[in-house]
């Protein structure tokens, strides 16, 4: 596949290429018939010169020519031929050039057939075998009237219509040097043409090695990067707005795979943590359980806790399977018509017992006309953790509030609780995998993916998390969306 370089190079040099072929081809051409007018027309002038030394008196042509005023009709080197001819046919005179050899002294020019009123061109081969050009200038030579008497208006005695006779004169020359000079202007025009066609591919490799050059770099950066240098970034001294383009959105890739690679590395080695204690557990109990035997009572009991490791190990695996299912964007909302706080309080009431038992109480200011148009399951499941983490980790006797609030076009409801753990700087990992601040106070039930699983559907319904510490240590997470959504 052949390079951006060699593409550009071909195309600019292969445009250039047209337009001076064009540009050339022009040039010559208007050249060119610019120097056959002026040929024609020197052409012309001769035999216009001819014509007037042509005149007819008393019903006859007389033609006034002497060779020595125009010596290039006789000469024998590179000759001009001219023929007067009478309109019916009857050659009156011809040039002495005809009378050089017995080849031009039986040839003649191209009389043609019939007049015409302006003069004619065409090419030939004149008699002395040279390529040459004629012109034909059909006309009435004029009368002679310094001899003849004039009647009172002026015209001669006996003259008119009848007396007055059509001459035809016909002059050649050669155009060799015509075709010798278009010939150097096609070669010179070629040439040059070529030579401007070098100086621009010469200046084209140049500007593009010097224009390309920012992007050589990041090419090579780019094929430097690997998985094991993620943590590098492409940088461009200078780089043209395009380029620099490239560079952002390459840096913006190596960052989010980056925090990608170690989100997953992290990740497997929290699922590691996580489970290692639970699968020891159950080997534990597998071992004394098979010692004694016997013991009915504890192997009753050893179940019952195996049971409980094997309820903890599904919640992790059904929650990350859930958090595949919303990173990879298979979820989908199916939205409908959703009182906010009948499903805090349905939430609210399965959380009652063990709420009653950490001696923590719960108080409800949501407004009654306060309606969501959201998915009714993920919305369950998103107040349900919050509420959970709030009763899990505030400490015995807290209260827990749930308020609504609409204003500036939004509406929002917040969870709100006292908190002895939570640092300021905690609200920023919060939300992570696996992220638990007080493990033992959790008593073993959660597994740090609560509000993993918040923001992944947040995301999903369109909601946007806030989470607040105020100075009292009371700690607020807040779920809003634009009102009539």
């Amino acid at each position: 596949m052949r390079s951006l370089r060699t593409r550009l190079f071909v195309y600019l040099i292969g445009g250039a290429a047209g337009l001076f072929v064009v540009a050339g081809v022009g040039l010559t051409r208007t050249v060119a018939a610019w120097l056959e007018r002026e040929f024609d027309r020197g052409l012309e002038a001769k035999a216009r010169a001819l014509v007037a030394l042509t005149e007819q008196e008393a019903g006859r042509i007389e033609f006034d020519f002497e060779s020595e005023q125009l010596p290039e009709f006789g000469a024998a080197a590179s000759p001009e031929y001219f023929e007067l001819w009478l309109a019916e046919g009857s050659l009156i005179r011809r040039s002495p050039s005809f009378e050089v050899s017995d080849q031009t002294r039986g040839a003649s020019l191209v009389k043609g057939p019939d007049p015409a009123p302006t003069p004619s061109f065409r090419d030939l081969r004149l008699p002395d075998g040279r390529w040459g050009r004629q012109i034909r200038i059909d006309f009435v030579p004029r009368l002679d009237t310094e001899d003849d008497p004039a009647d009172p208006a002026g015209a001669p005695v006996g003259s008119g219509p009848s007396r007055l006779q059509a001459a035809t004169m016909i002059v050649g020359r050669e155009r060799e040097s015509l075709d010798a000079t278009l010939g150097r202007l096609t070669v010179a025009v070629g040439g040059l043409a070529a030579a401007l066609m070098l100086a621009l591919a010469g200046l084209t490799q140049l500007a593009l090695r010097v224009g390309l050059r920012a992007l050589d770099r990041l090419t090579e950066q780019v094929r430097a990067l690997d998985v094991s240098s993620l943590g590098a970034r492409v940088a461009v001294a200078a780089a043209p707005e395009e380029i620099a383009v490239v560079v952002e959105q390459v840096n913006a890739l190596l960052d989010r795979l980056e925090a990608g690679f170690t989100r997953e590395r992290r990740l497997s080695s929290d699922i590691a943590h996580e489970l290692t204690t639970p699968i020891a557990e159950l080997r534990t109990l597998c071992d004394v359980g098979a010692r004694w035997p016997e013991d009915r009572a504890a192997v009753r009991r050893f179940f019952g806790d195996a049971r409980a490791i094997a309820q903890q190990m599904e919640r992790i695996v059904v929650h990350l399977v859930a958090l595949a299912r919303y990173d990879e964007g298979r979820e989908q909302a199916w939205r409908t018509r959703v009182r906010v706080a009948e499903i805090v309080e349905a939430a609210w009431a399965s959380l009652a017992r063990a709420a009653a038992a950490g001696r923590r109480e719960w108080r409800q200011e949501i407004s009654p006309g306060l309606w969501f148009d959201t998915d009714r399951d993920k919305f369950a499941l998103i107040v349900a953790n919050l509420l959970s983490n709030a009763v899990a980790y505030s400490p015995p006797g807290a209260t827990i509030v749930c308020t609504s609030e609409e204003t500036n076009g939004r509406a929002s409801v917040s969870f709100s609780n006292p908190t002895e753990t939570l640092e300021p700087e905690d609200l920023a990992v919060m939300f992570d995998r696996f992220w638990r601040k007080d493990e033992a106070r959790a008593g073993g039930r959660h597994v740090g993916l609560g509000l993993a699983l918040v923001r992944a559907l947040a995301q999903v319904l369109g909601l946007e998390i806030t989470t607040r510490l105020d100075p009292d240590k009371t700690f607020r997470i807040t779920l809003s969306r634009p009102l009539g959504g």
